[in-house]
């Protein structure tokens, strides 16, 4: 006999389960008052839950402590510099392969489950995306204390880790369609020093966002469960 469908009431509250890995306070609370807050509708709602771990094997002993079933493992990570030592490179090289290797596995350990795995990097950091929510482009940086400078010059209230209530990310929530489209417009040429040694979804550049790309794979992530 075949299985009864679910009906379309029972597919729509199921809840996607995201888990974002990232580098500090400021990208938790912008996933926590802004992605959370904008993304999740109630014809698909959805949770981000963040953590702040550096490496992967962490990772993988909290999701087996969790009783959640995540269904999208994502990792967010500022660049920072325009140069990088060698060992900063490889440990960002060797976690885009050991999730590459999880991606690809067919037969996954249990922590894996069938979640979706991905790295998505901002140069200098995650205050440049916040400099799109209110201006096209910006400029070159050399450092990510150079990037929150310039932040506070295009939003004077600017305060790390803002936004740090609902009320401090009513604006990002407001802009974050004026972000993303001036992220899709950008056209920078200035590659980074180590632009060809680490893999990207968009080119290496100073600077440059893969913001636009998380938020699309968030919209797309389906529970799994």
């Amino acid at each position: 006999m075949a299985r009864p469908k679910q009906s379309a009431r029972n597919t729509r509250n199921k809840k996607a389960n995201i888990l974002l890995i990232c580098d500090g306070q400021t990208e938790q609370n912008y996933a926590k008052y802004v992605l959370n807050e904008c993304l999740a509708s109630p014809d698909k709602p959805i949770k981000i839950h963040t953590q702040i771990f550096n490496c992967i094997d962490k990772v993988h002993t909290y999701i087996e402590r969790d009783p959640k079933t995540f269904d999208a493992v994502i990792f967010l990570k500022d660049l920072e510099n325009e140069q990088l030592s060698d060992k900063e490179i490889d440990n960002i090289t060797t976690l885009q392969s050991e999730v590459q290797k999880i991606c690809g596995q067919k037969k996954r350990r249990a922590s894996d489950s069938k979640a979706a795995w991905a790295v998505f990097f901002n140069y200098p950091s995650i205050e440049y995306w916040y400099i799109l929510h209110f201006t096209e482009r910006g400029k070159t940086y050399p450092n990510a204390t150079d990037v929150v400078k310039h932040l506070k010059a295009v939003f004077p209230n600017f305060d790390k880790p803002m936004p740090t209530n609902k009320k401090e990310a009513e604006i990002f929530c407001t802009n974050l369609k004026i972000a993303i489209a001036n992220a899709k417009k950008l056209s920078i040429t200035t590659k980074l020093p180590y632009a060809n040694r680490i893999r990207s979804h968009v080119p290496l550049t100073n600077p440059m966002t893969e913001m636009p790309n998380l938020i699309n794979m968030i919209k797309k992530t389906k529970p799994t469960t």
